[in-house]
């Protein structure tokens, strides 16, 4: 799943818990600590892809410089 994807599932999510909390419900901290979950993961998910689009960048560098590198090197050993 793309990342828009994820965060509007998790947002989703949120707003369904949210509402399943009542007035007078025994359960209402049981929901609160679903929403505390669940906005920890989405905090987790957009590092995950920071990272993720950090390492993608990094590894279009390296394959840059090496792919440059067998140009510069083909070209002096054929001149």
């Amino acid at each position: 799943m793309k990342r828009r994807e994820v965060l509007w599932q998790l947002d989703s999510l949120i707003d369904n818990s949210k509402s399943l909390i009542t007035s007078d419900g025994d359960y209402n901290s049981i929901w609160e600590d679903d929403i505390k979950a669940l906005k920890i993961a989405k905090k987790a998910v957009s590092k995950e892809y920071r990272y993720r689009l950090l390492a993608n960048l990094v590894l279009a560098i390296i394959v840059l410089i090496i792919f440059g590198s067998f140009i510069a090197m083909s070209y002096f050993m054929y001149k």
